[in-house]
Order: structure tokens, then C-alpha cells, then sequence
């Protein structure tokens, strides 16, 4: 067998020690990647468990002040205001039911030129009518007799006698006309008569 000669043999082992350099340098490059995407998670990580752990110490700080207002007095006690609480909840709810309070409103705006009329409940927004001519204000009547006759069917059906309707008509007496003022008070005078009975009660609330 013919013999290689050492020159041969000297450049074949440099081409492989450049190929196993390349391959060298691939996989460091792959391991730095990786280090870098486990760092990334790993912060992350510390990150949620920092949060979790500052979450259980505002729970727990909660729980403490919880259980030292619990120390301040006894359980019965405790127990017992509940009770009362709950009671006198339970009673402003059957007032609502029962007791109805409407306000009526008249007011001029603009110069006179506008005039509104608005009527609810008192805990409820109100509806509010624009009047510019007679068939506006006759309009607007009309439609509050409608609403206020729905509380007057209440304490005419109310066998109990345990519904109260108060009617509050507000109005400037300087700055509404006298015609307006007297065909809305008709109209409630009216309903009062026909409820005809003391639980439905109407006045007039004059604004200076």
C-alpha cells in the first residue's frame, strides 16, 4: 500500500478541526439560547410568586383586623346587632313598600317663555314636560292625573289601611302663571277627593 504523505494527512485534520469548530460554536449558540429562555422564565416565575405572596399578606392582614373586631366585644353581642340590623332593614323596606311620597313641581324658564312641569317619586328621577301653549299644559295634566291615580288605586285596594301617599306641590309664587298653578292644584285636589281617605295626603309647598 502506497503511503500518505504527512502534507495530506495535515490539511485533511485542519478541514475536520474547522468543521468540529463550526459545530462547537452551533451548540454554544443553542445553549446560550436556552439559558437566556430559562432565565425569562424563571424571572417570571419569581415575579407571580412575589405577587401571590403579597396577596397572602393582605389577606391576612385583613383576617387579622377581622378577628380583632371580633375580640372587641362578645359573639352574642355580635349576633344580636346583626339581628338588629338586619331587623331595621327589613322595616325601611316595608316603608318603601307602603309609604309613597310624589313631588310636583311648576316653574317658568327662559323668560317666561318656557314653562316645565315634572312629577315622581321622590326616590326616582323625575318626568319632566315641556309646556308652551294650552294644549301642552293640557297635555301634561292629563298625564299627571294618569300617574297619580295609580296611587290612589293603592290606598282604595289596600284592605290593610297601611298605605300612606304624601303629594308635595312646589311652585315659585313669583314666577309661574296663576292659570298653571290652578289647574294642577285642581287636578290633585281632585285626587285627594277621590282617594277619600286621610292616607293620602296633598299640600302646596310655595317657593320664595
Amino acid at each position: 500500500m502506497r503511503r500518505r504523505r504527512k502534507r495530506d494527512i495535515i490539511i485533511e485534520l485542519t478541514s475536520l478541526l474547522d468543521v468540529i469548530m463550526i459545530i462547537i460554536f452551533m451548540v454554544m449558540a443553542e445553549n446560550g439560547k436556552l439559558v437566556t429562555e430559562q432565565q425569562s422564565a424563571l424571572d417570571a416565575a419569581q415575579t407571580e410568586n412575589l405577587e401571590i405572596k403579597n396577596e397572602l399578606e393582605d389577606l391576612s392582614g385583613q383576617l387579622d383586623e377581622a378577628l380583632g373586631k371580633l375580640g372587641e366585644g362578645s359573639l352574642e353581642e355580635l349576633i344580636e346587632r346583626l339581628a338588629e340590623a338586619e331587623s331595621r332593614l327589613e322595616s325601611y323596606e316595608y316603608m318603601d313598600d307602603v309609604v309613597f311620597v310624589i313631588n310636583v313641581k311648576l316653574e317658568n324658564r327662559y323668560n317666561n317663555t318656557v314653562r316645565y312641569l315634572s312629577y315622581g317619586r321622590a326616590e326616582n328621577e323625575q318626568s319632566l314636560i315641556e309646556i308652551r301653549d294650552q294644549i301642552d299644559l293640557t297635555t301634561a295634566i292629563n298625564r299627571l292625573k294618569i300617574f297619580v291615580s295609580e296611587y290612589v288605586s293603592k290606598i282604595t285596594a289596600d284592605s290593610t289601611n297601611s298605605t300612606i301617599v304624601y303629594v308635595v306641590f312646589s311652585y315659585d309664587t313669583h314666577n309661574v302663571y296663576q292659570d298653571d298653578y290652578a289647574a294642577i292644584d285642581e287636578a290633585l285636589r281632585s285626587a285627594e277627593i277621590r282617594a277619600n281617605s286621610g292616607n293620602f295626603r296633598y299640600r302646596c309647598h310655595p317657593l320664595q
